[in-house]
């Protein structure tokens, strides 16, 4: 696997980032979780699409990719796009708004896996990460400590969840919106999409390198 062009990587980034749109987000009644799970060389992208108010599923997708680019913290997305965006791009019923496992705008160039997803698809999208990568914690804000600006904002959901705008969005909003969809001590189309993830991976046999339907 051939390393990652770190500058060209961080270049990418920054003329990207001046894309991401801060927006009121439109009437949501679908919401999609997208998460990656890894085995050896493979990446599985999974998407789970459920009602905003039931929960119900509406539709899932899965996608199978080998994993050419190392993880590299703060370029997450140069990893992780790609099988994200293929198992997306399956999907019949494409959702008002897209969470993301990792970060948004809280992300030292403001441009994390989830604007990079919302900026590419120009969707609404929404950060959901359990750890943070940049910023200082300032009550249930997370702060750039160089500019005080609010990059994200720090729900109880289990454990802390760091949720920041993709693009696309508000964050009251998207922290709305993440509260709401909070069932037993997890972001649930999120919890749906690792667990989609997971059971693709172990379903998957080492022949089978072209198939990617989900399990």
């Amino acid at each position: 696997m051939p390393p990652i062009n770190i500058e060209a990587a961080r270049r990418i980034q920054e003329r990207l980032a001046r894309q991401v749109t801060y927006a009121p987000l439109p009437p949501v009644e679908t919401v999609a979780g997208l998460d990656v799970a890894y085995s050896g060389s493979l990446a599985f992208g999974a998407a789970v699409v459920v009602k905003r108010t039931t929960l119900e599923v509406v539709e899932t997708a899965c996608s199978v990719s080998r994993i050419v680019v190392p993880y590299v913290p703060t370029f997450l997305a140069f990893r992780e796009l790609t099988p994200m965006l293929r198992a997306y791009i399956k999907l019949k019923s494409k959702p008002d708004v897209i969470l993301v496992d990792g970060h948004g705008v809280a992300h030292p160039r403001r441009f994390g896996i989830a604007s990079h997803i919302g900026v590419v698809l120009k969707k609404p999208t929404i950060g959901v990460a359990k750890s943070r990568l940049y910023g200082e914690e300032v009550g249930d804000k997370l702060v750039d400590p160089a500019t005080g600006e609010v990059l994200a904002l720090i729900i109880k959901c289990g454990g802390k969840k760091y949720v920041s705008v993709g693009s696309y969005a508000t964050l009251d909003e998207a922290a709305g919106l993440v509260t709401q969809l909070c069932e037993s001590g997890d972001v649930y189309p999120l919890r749906l999409a690792h667990e989609l993830a997971n059971k693709l991976k172990k379903a998957h046999l080492p022949d089978d390198k072209d198939r990617d339907s989900c399990p």
